[in-house]
């Protein structure tokens, strides 16, 4: 079997912060399938975004085949990449987003994919996995045995792609008609996209866990900016998003005066960070390497998922943070939102601040453990190599 990935995320940004999004995690476990011929199609980006966002020379691996700006790269083996970088930045500053959508089904990027399918000897026997909803016209253009779109989270809602709504629309559209099946990380998605797109079919596989990260590495550092930082602390590692309930946030941590409050991760929505009150108790501690973040996640007392309730808020997620705070065995508080109720054995749902606050208090966790194995990425590739197999007609 060989597989074409298409993740969201470029490779570069994959290496600088670690593999610890859905798409990096799908490639870090498919990597260990040395049966299986892996090309990752990267994003299109150009010399000026790789300068300004530090990530020059990143990518380790061989060059293999070369064309242009187009570049054949064997990472190890059995993985290889495909990546584009266009002296096009202009085109791409006055575009945005649009300048990704529209190289993705370039005729040149499309006839390099081409000549590398045929250069690795698969052009003939290859299935295409895309967590990229602005790469659809991949999807049109290429020919597989077996299409596949991760719909992972529903980017219609996310207020940092509002301006890009008739292309979103446009690429779940065209998901639907042109792919063998979706699979998705949640039960909302499933409810949302089938009502909205029909496609063929749809499966769930949720997030996982590594368990090599958070589990068999049994080491605890303290990091050095949590050394003066209080106990008890109570954590939250994740991005900083419209799914944080802010006013529950302020609400709790102006409540418990006593307990630290630390919060690790991107900021990808800014007011959202402006309307969090810094009191003396809240501590923001920046972006961390994947690398370095269990050692935050096994420094806090207890973990937290504050997620907004509101329907029209949500996104459809289903946090992976959700599943490796519970591998730590740490207790966990959240909200009834984003997937967490279907967890509600093993974590504690509230449904106010009051409720939060009064939980935070004791970090006795008597809920039910995980069973790991129906939780790791490695279980959730399995799911997604049997739907795949099952998928082939030859």
């Amino acid at each position: 079997m060989n597989i074409l990935i298409t993740p969201f995320h470029d490779w570069r940004k994959i290496i600088l912060e670690g593999f610890r999004t859905r798409d990096a995690h799908f490639i870090e476990e498919l990597k260990k399938h040395q049966e299986i011929k892996k090309v990752i199609i990267n994003r299109p980006t150009t010399f000026l975004e790789i300068f300004l966002k530090r990530k020059p020379n990143l990518i380790r691996g061989q060059v293999i085949l070369s064309q242009s700006g187009f570049k054949l790269y064997k990472l190890e083996e059995n993985l290889y990449l495909i990546d584009y970088v266009s002296k096009n930045f202009i085109a791409q500053a006055l575009n945005g987003y649009k300048w990704f959508i529209n190289q993705y089904g370039s005729t040149k990027y499309i006839s390099f994919i081409s000549k590398c399918l045929a250069f690795l000897n698969i052009e003939k026997d290859y299935c295409l996995l895309n967590q990229n909803i602005f790469a659809y016209k991949l999807t049109e253009q290429l020919k597989p045995k077996v299409s596949i779109f991760d719909a992972w989270d529903n980017f219609l809602k996310f207020n940092v792609y509002k301006h890009l709504l008739d292309d979103i629309e446009l690429g779940y559209k065209t998901y639907a008609n042109t792919t063998d099946f979706w699979i998705t990380n949640s039960n909302d998605n499933i409810v949302d996209f089938e009502n909205a797109y029909q496609p063929k079919n749809m499966f769930l596989i949720k997030n996982g866990v590594d368990v090599n990260r958070f589990v068999n590495d049994r080491t605890i550092k303290q990091p050095e900016d949590m050394k003066s930082i209080p106990h008890p602390i109570v954590g939250f590692g994740g991005k900083i998003s419209q799914l944080l309930d802010v006013d529950l946030i302020n609400n709790v941590v102006k409540m418990s005066p006593e307990i630290s409050f630390v919060f690790v991760g991107q900021i990808l929505d800014k007011e959202v960070y402006k309307r969090i009150v810094k009191q003396d108790n809240f501590y923001y501690l920046g972006d961390k390497h994947y690398d370095e973040y269990p050692d935050y996640v096994k420094n806090f007392d207890i973990c937290t998922v504050p997620y907004v309730v509101e329907d029209k808020k949500k996104s459809g997620a289903n946090s992976i943070k959700v599943y490796e705070y519970l591998a730590t065995n740490k207790k966990v508080i959240g909200t009834n939102s984003n997937g967490l109720e279907d967890l509600s054995d093993y974590l504690y749902i509230t449904n106010t601040a009051d409720e939060f606050a009064e939980e935070i208090k004791n970090k006795e966790n008597n809920k039910k453990k995980i069973v790991l194995q129906e939780h790791s990425w490695e279980s959730k590739i399995k799911e997604l190599l049997k739907l795949i197999k099952g998928a082939r007609k030859d």
